[in-house]
């Protein structure tokens, strides 16, 4: 048959490790290989199936006299190769040989058949160049004539030319004359010329002449030096075994009658129909419902499925396929569960649309035929133009090819719920002929180990075949095992789909298998056959339990018959219970106080107040712990020694008992400690060396704060000149602050504000007076108030040394005040202020001053105001408004 080249394919994901091949004993005659994985051993099957089971590979009655498994036998193989004496690409005796015989060396192709228990392909006998080591170099003269000639009368040629060399006699085991396929492997192979040919055939020799006295009966395996090594592998199938191409069956590179011809480093192994009939690892039978875990080990089990009332005709085969590098399946297009569906009628069918075996596809489409690639019994009747020539809803997905390309295989092509492309897991198609298969395979999916198995590819499937039968199927949506968190001390539920897979009504009980401290519920259903629904189990962990991963196993099991039960194995955390923390305490705090911070601690679950807790509280870098009593509250007291503003609160409960750890946070802001400034000393000085004395005072609130951080900036503003003056101070630790004040004479009013980040309070006024002890007002004065009242000031008022002295007297119609004691009197320049004390009306009184001399006469110039208060209570008893005089002279100095 001639092997066309397979389209190109997407990518394919790929998994690092070598797969283990069984190995056996090496001598130099030859390479026998004992040892090999047998089939399972036969085991009773339960009723209704057969026992023993069928032999699903028939050799009594194989698909062709060829087509068995040929055990362990030594398998000769004869390689004629052919060079060109005008081309420069000849490769050597010893290059053709590395292709095809160092039997535990990946990649050749003597390796490739043994891995797979194919044959154990041994060097036949010759003596050219290096003897014995199975190849004999030919030369065919020019490639042009070489190269064209018939393929047959070429594979005639070259073992006329290697006749010298082989004695072909000694292959005619049977002693009839004639070297059969049986008898002897053949494998052709030549320079690949310029058309750089890769691809191969297998075909008969041409007849002629007897060779050693024996009829040459057998096909040779025929390719090029272009050609890959799995390509040689299946021209020498065809040879050996007469394998017969599944091209248009659509299976790809999923097994060794697939397109080949793609590319210089291809491999992929025989699917399951190939090994089943040709090799010794069979598949196992399945006889009764349940869960089983394909790999893609190459000693892994493999699986068959059939209805034993239809007969061993019809079967799907189950293996894990995966191109993990440096195997030979590490060009296969997908990774995950590969199902064949096997109608042994059929399986030479030339028809695309009859096939015998057929890779079933999750998604339900059929692969695409070499020439029918719609698969709907046409050739070539959709051309690429655009259109939907043949009304399936499809444009152009049917066009002629030349040369005509066979499909490769996809990559969602297997069965991985993972990808989101395929996320089918129930593989129930019918029988190629339509008929419904009644068994299935379901609940496909990955173990719960699958993601720690060392680099193994694992999936995880339900067989459901013949009698009765319990799904179970806790994995979610892509078919992961689930693996729920479990908390101490609470109850958990379970919930997960079931599946009565027998053909009768029965009735079940599902629960979970636990250790035996803990509980867990059971629900009893009774399902009509292929009935499905779900379950809840309630699971209840005890609170002194380990915390980790525990294995549980969720359980159906009929009530009528207890063999018939299923257990699903997964992993369940068993965690600590939740925790939480609500911050209650403080948000604010005054510098220097304490600030009590704290924490309610409760279950996270029952929201129970949680007692005995330890609980650390950081402010500032400082921590802080506390244990909660039985209200759950933990309460620490935090000096408020830093300077104001805010800072975070970091609560921590440590993990602890039945509890997990726990944290919340909060922020406390830091305010200025209350304080009042006020005057302490003197307010009446001699202008120069005035000094003013302040003193603070706290809040009584027991925790006074550092008073050397506070600061106060006082401002004076002048009666009778222009210049504001400001000085700034601190305190000492008794809140004493002393300004030093070189301001001139002037009734100054004192404005005292309480500065620095750490104290807040209200501003302090004063009236501040700094005088000339050499000033003086003198004389008297009448004129108007403002009401137009005659009034009259006489005054004589000095200083003695620093101390005020003199007289005042002031009449306003009947009312006359009297000067008593003059408490201060200031002189700037030709303007006086004073003040005295005395009686107005017979009320005591305080009469505040201003004289203003224009100079002599003091008439139509001086002018004076004065302002008269109640020593009790302060009210207003006069106030003249400025008065001009009119008579008299005031003199100030």
């Amino acid at each position: 048959m001639t092997d066309n080249p397979a389209p190109s394919r997407g990518p394919k994901p790929r998994r690092s490790g070598l797969r283990g091949r069984v190995l056996a004993a090496v001598s130099a005659a030859a390479v026998m290989l004992t040892g090999l994985v047998p089939a399972s051993p036969a085991q009773a099957a339960p009723d209704p199936y057969p026992f023993p089971l069928p032999n699903f590979s028939h050799p009594d009655s194989p698909h062709s006299p060829l087509f068995h498994d040929r055990g362990d036998t030594l398998i000769p193989l004869l390689v004629v190769y052919a060079t060109f004496n005008d081309l420069t690409t000849n490769v050597t005796e010893n290059d053709i040989r590395d292709r095809y015989f160092p039997i535990f060396q990946f990649g050749t192709v003597a390796d490739y058949f043994i891995s797979h228990d194919l044959g154990i392909l041994v060097p036949a006998v010759e003596s050219f160049g290096t003897a014995d080591n199975g190849v004999v170099v030919v030369d065919l003269g020019a490639s042009g004539p070489g190269i064209a000639q018939d393929a047959t009368q070429r594979r005639r040629r070259m073992m006329d030319l290697a006749d010298p060399f082989v004695d072909f006699a000694r292959y005619d085991t049977d002693k009839d004359g004639s070297v059969e396929d049986t008898e002897l492997a053949v494998a052709t192979i030549f320079t690949s010329g310029p058309a750089n040919e890769n691809c191969g055939q297998t075909l008969g020799v041409a007849a002629g002449a007897k060779l050693d006295g024996k009829t040459i009966a057998f096909r040779t395996a025929d390719s090029a030096t272009g050609t890959n090594e799995i390509t040689i592998a299946h021209e020498l199938m065809h040879q050996l075994y007469d394998l017969y191409d599944h091209y248009g069956y659509g299976v790809g590179s999923w097994d060794i009658a697939g397109p080949t011809c793609d590319g210089p480093d291809l491999w992929f192994e025989p699917n399951l129909f190939t090994k089943l009939h040709l090799g010794g690892q069979k598949p196992a039978v399945i006889t009764r419902d349940g869960y089983h875990t394909p790999s893609d080990l190459s000693i892994a089990t493999t699986y068959l499925i059939y209805d034993y009332e239809r007969g061993t005709d019809d079967y799907f085969l189950v293996e894990t396929r995966n191109p993990r590098p440096g195997t030979y399946d590490e060009d296969v297009p997908d990774s995950g569960v590969v199902i064949f569906r096997v109608d042994e009628r059929n399986v030479r069918s030339p028809q695309e649309t009859v096939r015998g075996v057929e890779l079933m596809r999750p998604d339900g489409t059929r692969s695409p035929g070499c020439i029918d690639e719609d698969v709907d019994g046409r050739n070539d009747e959709d051309p690429a133009d655009s259109m939907d020539n043949d009304g399936d809803g499809r444009t152009d997905e049917d066009v002629p090819e030349n040369p005509v390309t066979c499909d490769g295989g996809n990559d969602t092509d297997a069965w991985d719920p993972t990808d989101n492309r395929t996320p089918q897991r129930t593989m129930d198609r019918p029988w190629a002929d339509g008929t419904p298969a009644k068994v299935a395979v379901r609940a496909i999916g990955r173990p719960f180990f699958a993601d720690t198995a060392n680099n193994v590819y694992y999936n995880q499937v339900y067989f459901d075949v013949r009698g009765p039968g319990i799904l179970v199927d806790p994995a979610d949506a892509q078919g992961n095992a689930p693996r729920p968190r479990l908390v101490l001390g609470s109850t958990t539920d379970l919930t997960y789909t079931v599946r009565n897979t027998g053909e009768t009504t029965d009735t079940f009980d599902f629960t979970e298998l636990v250790s035996s401290t803990w509980t867990a519920t059971t629900q009893r259903l009774t399902l009509a056959a292929q009935q499905q629904t779900t379950v809840t189990i309630r699971v209840t962990v005890p609170t002194d339990e380990r915390v980790g991963p525990h294995s549980l196993f969720a359980r159906g099991r009929s009530t009528t018959d207890s063999d018939v039960r299923t257990d699903y194995q997964f992993l369940a955390d068993v965690v600590r219970r939740p925790l939480t923390l609500h911050y209650t305490g403080a948000t604010a705090v005054d510098y220097s106080d304490a600030a009590a911070l704290s924490a309610v601690v409760r279950d996270g679950i029952t929201n129970d107040p949680v007692v005995g807790k330890q609980v650390t509280f950081t402010v500032a870098g400082q921590e802080l712990t506390a244990t909660s009593g039985a209200d759950g509250v933990a309460t620490v007291s935090w000096p408020a020694d830093r300077a104001p503003g805010s800072y975070p609160v970091q609560v921590r409960a440590p993990e602890s008992g039945p509890h997990e750890a726990a944290s919340t946070g909060a922020t406390l802001t830091v305010e200025p400690e209350s304080v009042t400034v006020a005057v302490a000393g003197s307010l009446i000085q001699p202008a120069g060396t005035g000094q003013l004395t302040l003193q603070a005072t706290q809040e009584a609130d027991g925790r006074p704060g550092d008073l050397t951080r506070l600061a106060a900036r006082v401002t004076l503003t002048p009666t009778l000149t222009g210049t504001t003056r400001t000085y700034d101070t601190t305190f000492d630790a008794t809140g004493r602050a002393a300004v030093t004040l070189g301001a001139p004479a002037d009734l100054w009013r004192a404005h005292i504000e309480v500065r620095g980040d750490y104290f807040t309070g209200p501003a302090a006024d004063a009236e501040l007076v700094l005088f000339d002890p050499d000033g003086s007002v003198q004389g008297t004065g009448r004129g108007d108030d403002q009401n137009g009242d005659r009034v009259r000031l006489t005054s004589s008022l000095s200083y003695q040394g620093n101390s005020p002295r003199g007289s005042l007297r002031f009449d306003e119609g009947p009312r006359t005040f009297t000067a008593g004691t003059v408490r201060w009197l200031v002189v700037v320049g030709d303007r006086a202020v004073f003040e005295v004390t005395g009686q107005f009306g017979g009320v005591a009184a305080v009469l505040r001053g201003t004289a203003a001399d224009a100079g002599n006469p003091g008439r139509d110039g001086d002018a004076f105001s004065v302002r008269i208060t109640a020593t009790a209570g302060g009210s207003l008893l006069y106030e003249s408004g400025q008065v001009e005089l009119d008579n008299g002279n005031l003199n100030v100095g």
